[in-house]
């Protein structure tokens, strides 16, 4: 009996609950099934794969005259016509000779060339002066006037005042009267 009294707890009160958990097996994987391609199929991608290998071993190797070809459109072109080049050449898949003989990129051409002369006229300046043609110092510009021209500018500059005429001076210079 003493056995059975150990599965029971003694101390326990008729309020609390005891809540047993069950384990329930978990399920075996099932047993997964490989697919299986057809044969057929199997046999059309092995070709397709072919197709693609030899296509890009063809398209990969340039002649002398493609390269030839390539150096003669992209001649005379800026940077950013040539990205404008190749970028169409990937789009459309066209030869860059076609493309750049086609009428689009030669109207696209003459807008961008209209572009940069007149951003790059925004930029120079109108009018460029030598140093003879710009503005002279003060001292550069009494150097070169007459003694009227110094009084004018002295005056302007409120370094000269003219001298009042006064009755009671007599000019010496001219004879004492």
């Amino acid at each position: 009996m003493d056995e059975h009294n150990e599965d029971v707890i003694v101390e326990s009160s008729p309020e609390e609950v005891i809540e047993e958990v069950e384990q329930t097996p978990s399920p075996e994987p099932e047993p997964t099934q490989e697919k299986v391609i057809p044969y057929d199929r199997f046999q059309e991608v092995i070709k397709e794969n072919k197709k693609l290998k030899e296509q890009t071993k063809t398209q990969s190797s340039l002649d002398v005259s493609d390269y030839i070809d390539i150096s003669a459109s992209l001649e005379g072109l800026d940077q950013k016509e040539k990205e404008y080049l190749a970028k169409q050449h990937k789009l459309s898949g066209e030869s860059l000779k076609d493309i750049r003989n086609s009428e689009d990129f030669s109207l696209w051409q003459t807008a961008y060339r209209a572009k940069v002369e007149k951003e790059q006229l925004a930029m120079r300046p109108s009018s460029t002066q030598s140093e003879s043609e710009g503005p002279k110092s003060f001292v550069d510009k009494l150097k070169s006037a007459s003694i009227k021209e110094k009084e004018e500018l002295l005056e302007k500059a409120g370094l000269y005042k003219h001298p009042r005429p006064r009755n009671d001076r007599v000019d010496l210079g001219r004879g004492g009267k």
